[in-house]
């Protein structure tokens, strides 16, 4: 680890005439320091990506002094005093009694210190060089709190997150210095490695676990995964094609490339977009149609049709909504799909009772088992939106309806069991999606016409997307404030996080982490 006189940057201000020169020093607050997030289901090569990360940060022009990978499923091994060569299943049930005991949020907590205490060291250091530097102006210890953290060109890699709090808790933290990378493997790959690994059966028992558990302090990957800032999908073995996919991101999170978007992280942004413009009650969903050449030809998002064609949008200055007859504006704000699936619970309960096959006194338990443990609650056919995917075909249909035949559609959530038979008929090769979504019964209805397995080209594809996070687009492929060259050539620009934020905040955020963590005796 280097030292702080030895290219660590210790921050401070400069003294500039008659003082000290505050905005530098403010401005030299601004960390090259990232968090890395892995998350990925179960089986994905998650410890060999973050040994990559780890080898490309230390070993090529990026310039980082030190980076550490912090194993998660270590922390769960110290905390339950379980044995290095302890079973999968065994790290789950000890992960899940941790959360259980001292919240959802536990596992991110303690890497958290672990962050907050290797920078403390360093920073103790930067202290004592600044009072050497400056001991006019502190001169005393109640001057220590205006001594600048010191930035560090530092990583630290969490592997991995397994829990929606998790994730939550650290991007309170870090902000945009952390950075979530979601690692995916076909399923068959998964299973291959975990049967080297367990030589045993219930795997896939494990994996539907791992995936999302019904209790809440359980692992839920399905809900954390797709919150990432850019998904890297390992569809092969090679240590190579591991490679390239990490230093692309890293290459785009450091700026050190000049980068535009794939065919398919400009579609998926279009569909991020296009969802801003939904209304809707229960979830805002995007959709888009690229031609078999890639260009995108028709948007769509979720939202009540109005008569004579489109969907409810606000209108001229968005300063009067007399004319909008969208939920949201109609009785209080309530959904009509929800409406109509408790009138129906309703009627199936007194149906009941008239039947005499249940008491009356039992109507509120029977109601509640209705409406939170049957498929009940699944249904959504009576929602009044129109759904994205089909926005997005009836858009394409009016304009380029000939082009619809062997594109692709892009959309935020997994498509519905409905929206599924629609884009077969339509003539859509493949569907790209961001956020699962359990209620589909897409390929069960239409196991001849649809697949999640990417190697079945004979039938509709239905695949996890690829690429920078919608979220991330802006941020990533915006060109330098500074602008890309200087007397006519490209700048060629040091690695420094493309989002950068000051260290004041984050020490003092660490330390209230600390803080809980030392009251909870962990």
């Amino acid at each position: 680890m280097a030292a702080v006189d030895s290219g660590l940057r210790v921050v401070g201000g400069v003294e500039t005439g008659a003082g000290f020169d505050d905005v530098t020093a403010i401005e030299r607050t601004l960390t090259p320091q990232v968090v890395i997030a892995l998350c990925g289901p179960l089986g994905t090569p998650l410890h060999e990506v973050a040994k990559n990360f780890r080898d490309l940060l230390l070993s090529t022009d990026y310039g980082y002094e030190y980076v550490e990978i912090i194993r998660l499923s270590d922390e769960i091994r110290r905390q339950s005093s379980l044995p290095g060569d302890c079973s999968i299943k065994d790290l789950i049930e000890a992960g899940n009694d941790l959360r259980k005991e001292h919240g959802n949020e536990v596992l991110a907590k303690l890497a958290i210190r672990k962050i907050s205490i290797a920078r403390a060291i360093e920073q103790e250091k930067a202290a004592q060089a600044k009072k050497a530097e400056h001991p006019d102006l502190f001169s005393t210890d109640s001057d220590d709190s205006l001594v600048p953290n010191v930035t560090l060109k530092w990583c630290h890699i969490i592997d991995s997150i397994k829990h929606v709090d998790e994730l939550r808790l650290l991007r309170s933290i870090y902000g945009e210095m952390l950075y979530v990378v979601g690692v995916y493997s076909p399923i068959e790959m998964r299973v291959a490695r975990l049967e080297v690994a367990l030589k045993g059966d219930g795997i896939h028992d494990l994996i539907d676990r791992d995936s999302g558990e019904e209790i809440d302090h359980g692992q839920r990957v399905e809900d954390t995964f797709p919150q990432s800032d850019f998904f890297l999908r390992v569809e092969k073995t090679t240590d190579s094609h591991r490679i390239s996919r990490v230093k692309r991101f890293l290459d785009l999170m450091l700026g050190t490339m000049v980068a535009t978007p794939t065919v398919n992280e400009r579609a998926m942004y279009a569909a991020f977009s296009a969802a801003r413009n939904s209304a809707c009650l229960s979830r805002q969903v995007g959709a888009s149609i690229t031609s078999e050449d890639g260009s995108v030809i028709a948007t769509g998002w979720n939202d009540v049709p109005k008569a004579f064609g489109a969907l409810y949008q606000t209108e001229g200055d968005g300063l009067n909504f007399d004319e909008d007859r969208r939920c949201w504006n109609l009785d209080g704000g309530v959904c009509s799909n929800d409406q109509e699936k408790k009138f129906i619970s309703n009627y199936i309960v007194d149906k009941l009772i008239e039947s005499e096959l249940i008491s009356r006194e039992k109507k509120e338990l029977a109601l509640a088992v209705i409406r939170g443990k049957t498929q009940l609650k699944s249904l959504i056919e009576f929602s009044r939106a129109v759904h994205a995917e089909m926005h997005a075909l009836l858009n394409a249909g009016a304009t380029d309806g000939g082009k619809i035949r062997r594109g692709k559609l892009f959309v935020t959530t997994y498509p519905c069991h409905s929206c599924a038979r629609h884009l077969v008929a339509a003539g859509i090769k493949e569907v790209i999606f961001l956020e699962p979504y359990r209620k589909s019964l897409a390929t069960r209805l239409h196991q001849d016409a649809i697949t999640e397995n990417e190697g079945d080209v004979t039938k509709v594809r239905v695949l996890p997307f690829d690429g920078v996070a919608p979220s991330r687009f802006l941020k990533f492929f915006s060109a330098h404030p500074a602008g890309r060259k200087k007397d006519g050539r490209m700048i060629l620009r040091d690695a420094e996080p493309v989002a950068r934020i000051s260290m004041e905040a984050v020490s003092t955020l660490e330390g209230l982490v600390v803080k809980g963590l030392e009251s909870r005796r962990l």
